[in-house]
């Protein structure tokens, strides 16, 4: 059958899914003790089991709405509960015969037969539990537990003498299922007594289920321990040929980790698309392997995948993948073999270490791992928070590290004093290739530093990594520069150039270019995006955006905005 015809006639089933859910809850509400309403009740439900039904009525019809819509998400277990929660309808519905058991019977008979021939079709994962949607699920539930209880009791306030009004039965219900007594009531006889039990009996199962749904794990994630923590490093160490690698040991990433291979990807999830920093971690023959991995993954659970700022050591790979592809700026690297302060290139460079010199500023090493020195890092946090606090833009994340002393790891920190011993600027850097690179991370100086600080830092940092062996230091990423060279420029292109020539009042693309071009690179490495399935598609360009600004969206909107106006 037509893959189309086929999910429209699941569509169909789930759709008569919500309106038998419905069914069952207009059936559970108390109208049937109302006089008006006795003898349409009557048909459908033998009064002598009316509170029972109804609480069953009441449990199957609020599982079935639940249900629904990850079953329209093709959720596994949503399939699996709901095929239990038909048997269930469909006893009960035998166990009390009316005359509308039949209809119900066989609208309730051909749902199932539509999910049990499709079971294929409903294979993806369950969504992680959040705190948020277990708190929005109990919240309806109990929102519907309070609402029919109230009706219930204002409908029978005939057997109750405390409820006169439909207020006097709200309270009542709130008391009723706050304090589990029926005391709380004045019953006037046993039907009041049966319902009232009834309503505290369901209560209780609320509770349970409310219960177990918070016991479950709220937030997945791999790391959970010391141990867990270095098998991250550990891979991140040896495979890890991206200078983005290492920001894997964030405290913002998610981690998927092969079965098969030694491997794994740090993402985070941004609507449905499954966001990662940098390339897939693992060794290059291992790569068909991972990738499958992550991809089936991906689409047992909906997501699309963005992998940002990736290199060409994988691209052959993600493009015989399928993978769109697209440049996304230039790294500048630095031969360090080769590099030094000499030409007409590197003469502002030159110039701005000059001054410093002059000025007394001295560069040292603090190793953190080595000897621990709380004020040198109470001075370095100090310059961060000055530093971010007068950007105008907000602190992106993600694809930025941060400066990382509450666990440094083997992030490499370089400081600048001035003659009378105050700090002035600092900056981190991240190993990659096995050690024998390093990437400039987080640079960062005081407002009133003098003229050449972070030049010195960066410049004395490149001769003790050569003295050590180090082969290459990469600063980072000029975003969207030089994206649109090539004699046919793509749509996506010609997008990104746009956003690199107009938007640089939300983000300093171009001052970002100079700063790292006035060093004089030995040469820019092109970086990519590469995205699954194609074509590249505006939750794509929101996921590159909402992933490095997770909190500070509307902030970095009203920015471009406000610069607009100017």
């Amino acid at each position: 059958m037509n893959i189309f015809i086929r999910r429209q006639i699941q569509n169909f089933a789930i759709m008569l899914l919500v309106i038998i859910g419905l069914g069952k809850l207009f059936a559970a509400l108390p109208l049937k003790f109302a006089r008006a309403f006795e003898h349409i009740y009557g048909q459908m439900i033998d009064p002598n089991v009316a509170i029972t039904h109804g609480v069953l009525s009441f449990l199957l019809g609020l599982l079935m709405l639940l249900l629904a819509y990850s079953l329209y998400k093709r959720i596994r277990n949503a399939w699996i509960i709901e095929v239990f929660v038909l048997f269930a309808a469909l006893i009960s519905e035998i166990g009390h015969f009316h005359k509308f058991t039949v209809p119900i019977i066989i609208i309730e008979s051909l749902v199932l037969l539509v999910l049990l021939f499709s079971y294929r079709d409903f294979s993806r994962v369950s969504n992680r539990v959040t705190l948020k949607w277990a708190l929005i699920f109990i919240g309806i539930s109990f929102a519907l537990l309070i609402a029919n209880a109230s009706i219930g009791l204002y409908i029978m306030r005939a057997h109750i003498n405390d409820v006169h009004t439909i207020y006097n039965a709200l309270l009542g219900s709130v008391n009723l299922l706050i304090f589990m007594d029926t005391s709380v009531l004045d019953i006037k006889n046993n039907l009041g007594q049966i319902y009232a039990d009834s309503l505290i009996v369901l209560n209780w199962i609320c509770i349970f289920a409310s219960a177990l749904l918070l016991m479950k794990p709220l937030i997945y994630d791999h790391i959970h321990d010391k141990h867990d923590k270095e098998r991250v490093r550990k891979i991140v160490l040896e495979y890890g040929q991206n200078p983005m690698s290492y920001l894997s040991l964030e405290n913002d990433k998610r981690y998927f980790f092969s079965k098969t291979v030694e491997g794994l990807c740090s993402y985070t999830i941004v609507g449905k698309v499954l966001v990662c920093c940098g390339d897939i971690i693992c060794k290059k023959t291992d790569g068909f392997a991972f990738l499958t991995e992550l991809l089936t993954f991906s689409k047992q659970n909906g997501l699309d995948v963005l992998l940002l700022n990736v290199t060409d050591y994988f691209l052959d790979l993600y493009k015989a993948a399928q993978f769109g592809i697209v440049k996304y700026g230039e790294d500048a690297c630095f031969d360090l073999s080769a590099y030094s302060l000499a030409g007409g290139k590197v003469a502002k460079v030159r110039a701005a270490i000059n001054h410093a010199n002059k000025a007394g500023i001295s560069v040292s090493e603090y190793e953190p791992e080595k000897s621990h020195d709380p004020e040198i890092e109470k001075e370095i946090l100090e310059i961060s928070e000055e530093w971010v606090s007068s950007k105008k833009a907000s602190e992106m994340t993600f694809m930025l590290g941060g400066i990382g002393l509450d666990n440094p790891l083997d992030r490499r920190y370089f400081y600048a004093r001035n003659d009378q011993g105050e700090m002035l600027g600092f900056v981190v850097f991240l190993p990659y290739l096995d050690g024998t690179a390093y990437l400039a991370d987080v640079t960062r100086r005081k407002n009133d530093a003098p003229q050449g600080v972070l030049e010195k830092i960066i410049y004395e940092a490149f001769m003790l990594f050569k003295s050590e062996g180090v082969q290459l230091v990469n600063m980072g990423l000029s975003p969207l520069y030089n994206v649109a060279s090539g004699d046919k420029k793509t749509i996506n292109e010609k997008l990104f150039a746009y956003v690199y020539n107009n938007m640089n009042d939300a983000y300093d693309f171009k001052a970002l270019h100079h700063a790292k071009e006035k060093y004089a690179p030995s040469y820019w490495e092109e970086r990519y995006i590469a995205y699954y399935p194609k074509p590249f598609s505006p939750q794509y360009a929101y996921a590159i955006v909402k992933a490095q600004n997770p909190d500070n969206m509307s902030k970095l909107v009203v920015s471009q905005l406000m610069a607009k106006k100017k």
